[in-house]
């Protein structure tokens, strides 16, 4: 497979750079990928991230979830002012809820099955904005 990945790219003029790309396999005993012809190693990761999302090898998504509930505590910090505000009335302190700190904490949230503890620790979250 990797050969004829690397015989088409090539083809069209371009080179693999084997020294950035990295896989990770799930529940797997990983292993170096020797590509054929000794054009290079691939290495195997026990931790990946994929579009801002943290994968691990053994498909854990703890400290992923933990990291997006401390992003979102992050930003309900940075909040306290217009959260204080008198001026600013409960159905706007919602929709800045909603938008900033609910979208942080549930980015990708959707893609793996959560436990009922994470989910428990997901809903605590919101507590902390009102």
């Amino acid at each position: 497979m990797t050969r004829k990945l690397i015989d088409e790219y090539e083809l069209w003029g371009f080179k693999l750079n084997v020294k950035k790309p990295e896989y990770i396999a799930i529940g797997d005993t990983s292993r170096d990928l020797q590509l054929q012809d000794g054009k290079g190693i691939i290495g195997h990761v026990n931790e990946y991230t994929y579009f801002g999302v943290r994968i691990t090898k053994d498909g854990n998504q703890e400290p992923e979830i933990n990291d997006r509930i401390n992003r979102g505590l992050a930003a309900i910090t940075e909040l306290n002012s217009i959260l204080w505000d008198c001026d600013v009335t409960p159905k706007t302190k919602t929709h800045i809820y909603h938008a900033v700190v609910k979208s942080t904490i549930t980015y990708a949230a959707e893609t793996g099955c959560l436990k009922a503890k994470m989910v428990a620790k997901l809903n605590s979250t919101e507590m902390d904005f009102w």
